[in-house]
């Protein structure tokens, strides 16, 4: 699944949200390569998306909604839109343009969902409008943009209009972590005998460098799921699927993500899933170490497949990735009521002398907080 755009209307903070994932022309020089289609290569989308803001701005928010959209789409089960509708409002409107490819085929869809609050058993009504088209050479997704929205969508209830949805297309989505399981370890366990020197050499590669004093990282024989990270001083740490990172002895705060960093660079590097969604694994680790990991990730990405990544890390302005792949997130608050707004960096400055870096620094996006309240403590 590659995201196209999306809007958002009442949903949690994002009132009459909109965000555009696609770009209309191909860049003369870049460091993402193969920003397109695999099948169709005038079909372009942006293959790293990079979500900058500060506090509670809406970046962990976007990331799981997108998460959960999808899901709600492939599993066909409504719980996973609950509690989505923004405050004081009975209804909520999602619509979402992506494209999937199966072998050689790639399909269009804009999917509709309208989320209406039923307060006598406070199960959600969810309907869904679908719209799908089958892509051929030349397509891109400004051409295909009309079609879209001249479409006459009907809403059905949601089990009518997803019945016949992906019987022959589907996605995965690679979440390390959601906020409710920031402390648990989980083992990228579902690997055959060829992969697990791949995915023990990832592992080694990135506990190391989070902490030079491991020595060396492998697969336990005595427990199933689980690793032991030995030390240069002989000591052995235990690791087993489902423990609490808060339960984990010697292993610094940094550390302890090392191994969510790891399957995804594990699943990045064998084109596991075509979407992926990393969510504040780096709030430990240092930024140098951040940067070098998203920089790993960006080139491993086949061409089909997308990474969206939240940061605070305004260094990864640096790494001379293209405008268009950094969006600046703020929250302000308008009669009362908090309000989500994001504006890409392409929309200001495209020329490649330009630095995002020094344009964040002096705050031309708009995104710096007001710390004057900070600086009026004690006076």
């Amino acid at each position: 699944m590659i995201v196209l755009n999306l809007k958002l209307d009442n949903i949690l903070a994002f009132k009459d949200f909109e965000v555009n994932f696609s770009y209309p022309r191909k860049l003369k020089k870049t460091l993402i390569e193969g920003e397109h289609l695999r099948t169709i290569p005038t079909f372009r989308y942006k293959k790293l998306v990079v979500l900058i803001g500060s506090n509670a701005t809406g970046k962990t928010s976007l990331i799981k909604l997108i998460w959960r959209i999808s899901l709600f789409l492939h599993r066909k089960n409504p719980s996973f839109l609950d509690s989505l509708i923004s405050e004081n409002n009975e209804h909520g409107n999602i619509e979402i343009d992506f494209v999937n490819e199966y072998d050689d085929v790639a399909i269009l869809y804009r999917a509709k969902i309208r989320i209406i609050k039923n307060n006598v058993n406070n199960q959600n009504v969810v309907e869904v409008a679908m719209y799908s088209k089958k892509l051929t050479e030349g397509d891109s997704y400004e051409n295909s943009i009309n079609e879209l929205d001249n479409h006459e969508y009907v809403f059905e209830s949601w089990q009518v209009a997803l019945q016949e949805f992906y019987d022959n297309f589907g996605w995965q989505v690679v979440l390390p972590s959601t906020e409710e399981l920031f402390d648990k370890f989980y083992i990228h366990a579902d690997i055959n005998e060829s992969e697990k020197d791949d995915y023990l050499d990832i592992l080694n590669n990135v506990m190391k460098t989070l902490d030079p004093a491991i020595k060396n990282v492998f697969h336990s024989k005595d427990a199933a799921d689980a690793i032991v990270i030995e030390y240069s001083d002989e000591r052995k740490v235990l690791i087993q699927n489902g423990n609490d990172i808060s339960s984990i002895p010697l292993l610094s705060s940094g550390t302890k993500y090392g191994v969510a960093i790891s399957n995804i660079l594990f699943s990045i590097k064998n084109h596991r899933n075509g979407l992926y969604l990393v969510d504040e694994q780096f709030s430990y680790v240092t930024a140098d170490i951040e940067t070098a990991i998203l920089a790993k990730m960006t080139a491993l990405l086949n061409s089909g497949e997308q990474l969206f990544f939240t940061t605070h890390n305004s260094n990864i302005l640096e790494l001379g990735f293209p405008f268009h792949s950094f969006y600046f997130m703020k929250k302000t608050i308008i009669d009362g009521a908090p309000i989500i707004n994001v504006s890409c960096a392409s929309e200001l400055e495209n020329r490649n002398n330009v630095s995002p870096k020094n344009m964040f620094d002096n705050d031309a996006f708009g995104t710096a907080p007001n710390v004057d309240g900070i600086y009026s403590i004690g006076k």
